[in-house]
């Protein structure tokens, strides 16, 4: 860390030279490898250095952002010397109260993988060989599109309060597309894993998952357009709530009267047995880390307490905007920090309380209905609707899972999705940054054809 540290430690003197006040700056070295498999053949396998140092600063609230690929001084100095200059040439604003102050924060254990630092190309391309050989282990697979990434960051944050701070952070992901053949059906199936470790599990797994949801989608069916209760894997909510929850409850979409929750601070928006926490201290989970990206000490916080909303989402700009102190949930973009643009508020692991039930009681309990396993449609956040393609989806029949539906759509309200929410799952899992269960919907408008 002491390369970045330094270097971090020098460009507060250097923007100090140029005029700047009020002022954070980031340093950092980040390094990831990769590997590629299309229709079975190895694409690619490659690494990649991406150093860089951003410079964010204030007058009289009047933010300029500029940033440098690279560590070069010549460099670092010209993106000092613009960010000051363009936060001398913006309005002024009130709203403005300060950067967080100087202060201490947990090293929080689980974010760094010596595992995964060590990691080369050549053994992430024999990873992710031998995910493919799981993936096509059935006749009907046609082709399988694989990848693996993995990635090491180093990061100094400094600003004009004195405050200074260095963490370190891995991460590790891996997806699998099979396709699946049977004369005149194909259909593909999909599967991910994320984390801040190297979980060689997760390679057998993602194949094996890829295969079979490829090999069950063969057997297709329609349906009819009705209202039918809607079992949610964990996939599809993790997808759904990353945006519902996660993007509603951002404090700037709230103040600016965008977000379907804004004035809904203490009421009641879901069912008793909806619980949701955001949480950046989960051990190796891709979205904790020990401060946030203004330096704000991570720390749990509740975000809906059995139905009822209890927090937004704040960086420093809008908790001064409202009076209160930062939630630490200013963000630089991902598991491994960007110098490539300012930070922005964004949740680190949205957690979804667990409930009592398996996904076989939930799936047996509900008779007839829909199990959406995946859609990639995101909620209209300004009016609070929902309405997405089913995606590996099957119809419940007689308490069991039948065949994968075609060509059909799921569409509700977001407060009416919260509210009818009457089963919740025992075993949770983490996708698109969500930890949540599977989720029952007690009634959802599920559009088909006969």
């Amino acid at each position: 860390m002491s390369t970045v540290s330094e270097l971090a430690d020098r460009t507060v003197d250097t923007v100090e030279r140029f005029g700047g006040r009020t002022f954070d700056i980031l340093v950092t070295q980040n390094r990831a490898a990769t590997a590629e498999v299309e229709k079975g053949s190895m694409k690619q396998a490659a690494s990649a250095i991406d150093p860089g140092v951003a410079i964010r600063v204030f007058d009289r609230g009047s933010p300029g952002f500029a940033y440098c690929s690279g560590h070069a001084d010549a460099d670092v100095k010209k993106a000092a010397e613009m960010a000051v200059s363009q936060a001398r040439a913006g309005a002024s604003d009130p709203d403005f109260k300060g950067l967080p102050v100087a202060g201490k924060a947990t090293l929080r254990p689980g974010l760094h993988d010596k595992s995964v630092a060590s990691l080369q190309p050549d053994e992430a391309a024999d990873m992710l060989l031998t995910l493919v050989d799981v993936a096509e282990d059935d006749r009907r697979i046609s082709s399988v599109n694989a990848g693996l990434m993995v990635a090491v960051g180093e990061v100094a944050l400094r600003n004009s309060n004195g405050l200074s701070l260095s963490q370190e952070t891995t991460s590790f992901d891996v997806f699998s597309e099979a396709v699946a053949r049977d004369g005149d059906a194909m259909f593909s199936g999909l599967e991910f894993a994320s984390s801040r470790r190297l979980d060689m599990s997760s390679i057998e797994t993602v194949g094996r998952s890829a295969r079979e949801h490829a090999v069950r989608g063969l057997v297709r069916k329609k349906i009819e357009t009705g209202d039918l209760p809607v079992i949610m894997d964990p996939l599809a909510s993790g997808y759904v709530l990353a945006q519902a929850v996660g993007g509603g409850v951002n404090a700037e979409s709230v103040q600016r009267k965008r977000s379907y929750l804004s004035g809904k601070l203490g009421e009641r928006i879901g069912a008793e047995g909806f619980s949701v926490t955001d949480d950046p201290t989960v051990e190796w989970a891709v979205g904790s880390t020990s401060f946030d990206g203004e330096g704000t000490p991570s720390l749990k916080k509740s975000v809906i307490e059995s139905g009822v909303l209890r927090s937004y989402l704040h960086d420093s700009y809008t908790a001064g905007k409202d009076s209160i102190e930062s939630t630490g949930n200013s963000s630089r973009g991902g598991a491994v920090w960007s110098y490539r643009s300012p930070p922005s508020i964004s949740f680190s692991n949205l957690v979804v309380a667990k409930g009592d039930a398996t996904t076989e009681e939930m799936i047996r309990d509900t008779g007839r209905g829909v199990y959406l396993r995946l859609t990639f449609d995101n909620p209209n956040l300004a009016t609070g609707e929902f309405s997405g393609l089913m995606m590996e989806s099957c119809v419940v029949e007689h308490g069991e899972l039948g065949a994968t539906i075609r060509q059909a759509t799921v569409g509700i309200g977001l407060l009416d999705m919260f509210s009818r929410i009457d089963m919740v799952g025992r075993e949770s899992r983490s996708a698109f940054g969500v930890d949540t269960p599977a989720i029952r919907i007690s009634s959802a408008k599920v559009g088909g054809s006969a």
